[in-house]
């Protein structure tokens, strides 16, 4: 392709939008379809995930050749040869004519009864180093020094691309040795490199709509087909709430008109005519609907999410970007505060200690989520104002309510069913501070800033991740009386309290010293600055985990005072 000639690529998400440098239409989220579906947000496993298998790649790790790797067996057989490659690289002078003999001799013996098998591989092996490995004597431990892979499938993924291999590759008492180079992936224009076939990076995925689904219990399904939902609503209106209890996706009794009971409750106790029989999934699998929002659906679905309005001008969205920040810090605040507030005693029943531990987890991880929130509004407004940014650090003193022009007060509580259902409302998908975003991505789309875009929309796109997770943690606390898991607090904090809250405010203001340094300077300069704060919340006798766990275990409720420092100062925000 000569550098007159147009890109013929289409890049379909963002991650090509980046590499080609090509921006055609914005990528737009698709109802039922939420952020941790599309390729930039893959799950990124090694194994058979959502989007694709991984171990695809391995497969034509040598040149030429495409293997089968056997995770059990600890095997790498030779399962084809590219042959119309190999005849125009040996036509393009790029293989001698000594090793062309070779790959035709491994074609021309077959792959199916008796494979060709690579029992020794020399390369260098990423940290591990140059090594030659003996494929039949990997397995179990992998470590000390001058230590080997773990298994096969290990050792290939090592190798880095271009670099020298060689594989020795032997059926019955036959042995041959080919060198080449590993393989790239992908081509300069970074799509998929030619090689690889189609659908050949999906052809060993799980099927939603064959037995693999029925039996597999992974739980991580596409949100549109998963193996539990609501059931679909009634066709009259209902107060009954058994009408919003989770059902079997796959159910065997598909009946619409009545009420979910205790032999279609995701709860129900596995056993016959629970759930479709293997011959009728694919009879019948027109009656699996189609499930968005968590709620199965016989018709067209009405997308709830408002386009959002895009704000007048430039300055408007940097100020409501601004209160963005503030909102995030706002309610990691509550977070934290309820996260700190969860005090089960041991020894105690199982289930009301694995339900506190779970749900004391789940909120520390949201509130990290929203400090990485923080940063990436900050980010957005560098490219905004690169030449006079700020770094947006400062606090809301209120966050959106569920209805627009009523906001609430930012009020640390302890995790009381209150105050979590305050947070469901909080992170709820089209309201509150998901419904703010909503008008600042617009601007941004309206403005053709497809990158800083798409930052607010996983912005989003995790909000309504840390909704699920609330109703989770509510589901979990539901079943246990409040005085059960909250810690007691006296009515007024003792000495030891106040002396480890004075602790806890000094790190605080610490931590959000070497945040503003780090946001001021940018990457990479500001890299160490940033890892300082990051060190500094978790982690430690001296973090600040630490002493907002030594504020609680004195009887006081964790909670961050307003600082004065103009860097930091409470604000406002601007007019909805």
């Amino acid at each position: 392709m000569s550098v007159e000639d147009p890109i013929r690529l289409l890049p379909r998400n963002m991650a090509a939008q980046r590499r080609v440098g090509l921006v055609t239409t914005p990528v737009l989220p698709i109802a039922g379809n939420p952020a941790s579906t599309r390729l930039e947000s893959g799950v990124g496993n090694c194994f058979p995930g959502l989007e694709c298998d991984l171990r695809n790649l391995e497969r034509r790790f040598f040149p030429f050749l495409a293997v089968d790797i056997d995770m059990n067996e600890n095997t790498i057989s030779v399962a084809s040869v590219d042959m119309a490659a190999l005849r125009d690289a040996q036509a393009a002078g790029t293989i001698t004519a000594a090793t062309a003999k070779i790959y035709r001799q491994i074609d021309s013996t077959g792959t199916s009864a008796a494979p060709w098998r690579v029992v020794t591989m020399h390369g260098v092996f990423g940290p591990l180093g140059p090594q030659t490995i003996d494929i039949a004597s990997l397995g179990g431990s992998s470590m000390g020094p001058s230590r080997l892979p773990v298994e096969a499938w290990t050792a290939v993924r090592l190798l880095a691309e271009d670099s020298p291999i060689q594989l020795t590759l032997r059926r019955g008492q036959t042995s041959l040795t080919l060198a080449g180079q590993r393989t790239r992936y992908v081509n300069d224009d970074g799509s998929l490199a030619d090689f690889f076939r189609t659908g050949e990076l999906t052809q060993s995925l799980c099927s939603p709509w064959t037995h693999d689904f029925r039996d597999c219990g992974c739980y991580y399904w596409a949100s549109n087909h998963p193996d539990i939902a609501m059931p679909p609503r009634p066709v009259a209106p209902s107060t009954d709430t058994a009408w919003d209890s989770e059902v079997v996706w796959e159910r065997s009794n598909r009946a619409t008109d009545v009420a979910p009971d205790a032999s279609t409750l995701a709860t129900a106790t596995e056993g016959s005519g629970l759930e479709l029989r293997h011959y009728e999934i694919n009879q019948r699998w027109q009656e699996l609907n189609f499930v968005v929002e968590g709620r199965e659906l016989l018709g067209s679905y009405a997308p709830l999410r408002p386009m959002g309005k895009p704000l007048p001008d430039k300055s408007a969205l940097i100020e409501h970007l601004k209160y963005a920040a503030g909102i995030e810090l706002a309610v990691m605040h509550e977070y934290l505060a309820a996260a700190y507030s969860l005090q089960a005693q041991s020894p105690g029943p199982q289930q009301l200690l694995d339900d506190v531990d779970a749900a004391r987890w789940e909120i520390r991880r949201i509130a990290i989520g929203e400090m990485r929130h923080v940063r990436a509004v900050n980010d957005v407004l560098r490219v905004l104002s690169p030449d006079a940014y700020v770094p947006a650090l400062r606090v809301a003193t209120r966050i959106p309510g569920t209805t627009s022009g009523t906001p609430r007060p930012v009020v640390p509580d302890r995790a009381t069913r209150a105050a979590v259902a305050s947070f469901i409302d909080a992170e709820a998908p089209s309201t509150s501070v998901d419904g703010y975003y909503s008008g600042i991505l617009a601007t941004l789309e309206l403005f053709g800033l497809t990158v800083e875009a798409q930052t607010i929309r996983t912005v989003m796109g995790e909000g309504a991740d840390h909704w699920q997770a609330f109703k989770f943690i509510q589901h979990w606390l539901s079943r246990h009386d409040e005085t059960e898991y909250l810690a007691p607090l006296p009515p007024a904090p003792s000495k030891l309290a106040r002396a480890a809250n004075l602790v806890l405010q000094a790190k605080y203001l610490a931590l959000l010293g070497a945040l503003f340094d780090g946001y001021q300077l940018g990457l990479p300069e500001g890299a160490p600055e940033v890892n300082a704060a990051r060190a500094a919340m978790r982690g430690g006798t001296e973090s600040l985990d630490a002493a907002a766990q030594a504020v609680a275990d004195a009887g006081m409720l964790v909670q961050f005072d307003p600082l004065t420092d103009p860097r930091f100062a409470p604000v406002v925000g601007p007019p909805p």
